[in-house]
């Protein structure tokens, strides 16, 4: 157990979650000191500025998942057989995991790049794209995964609902799909600064 530092005036409770592989917390705050950083449009900024590299290590920890996931079917479709081959012989199958396959590096490409823009001009716009397709890839991957293991895939024997838990919870941290779809196109249209 983490040993946290008492902040006057900040009670924290813990809260229970859809994915109980990570910790939720409500932070209140009752008195406390506060010292202002930004008012008006430079304070918007600053905040779609930590959205943006939020939503950065975000995807990151989406692609992890998608590519464990992308490893985890591959491996079992190699390994199950059906009509006396393996399971991954089949066009079905190799189909969804070469799609898997597409998905988990165009997400990683999205990261590395949006990543590499912290700091200019592009980069909320790097940073949408990067927490899409990430979004998308990890998504995909924990619900084919399931698909391709079949029965066993929903029982707690796999752990595939682990995954499952945690592609839907990141899915809407810090902004779901439709929040980073308008801010993006507000943002390539100029309607945001």
């Amino acid at each position: 157990m983490l040993a946290f530092a008492p902040l006057a005036g900040i009670e924290r409770r813990a809260l229970g979650s859809y994915d109980n592989s990570r910790g939720y917390a409500d932070l209140v705050f009752a008195g406390t000191r506060a010292t202002l950083l930004a008012q008006g449009d430079a304070a918007m900024r600053l905040g779609r500025t930590i959205l943006a590299r939020l939503a950065v290590v975000l995807a990151h920890e989406q692609l992890g998942g998608a590519e464990a996931l992308l490893f985890i079917a591959r491996d079992y479709a190699n390994a199950r057989k059906a009509f006396g081959q393996p399971i991954g012989a089949f066009q079905a199958v190799k189909h969804r995991i070469a799609e898997l396959y597409a998905l988990v590096e165009i997400a990683r490409a999205n990261c590395l790049h949006a990543a590499a823009r912290e700091g200019c001009a592009d980069f909320l716009t790097a940073a949408a794209a990067a927490r899409l397709s990430a979004t998308e890839a990890y998504e995909t991957a924990a619900r084919d995964c399931v698909q391709i293991h079949g029965g066993i895939g929903v029982t707690w024997e796999q752990g595939l609902h682990l995954h499952m838990r945690r592609a839907r919870s990141l899915a809407i941290e810090a902004g779901n799909a439709l929040f980073w779809e308008d801010l993006l196109v507000e943002h390539l249209t100029g309607a945001v600064p």
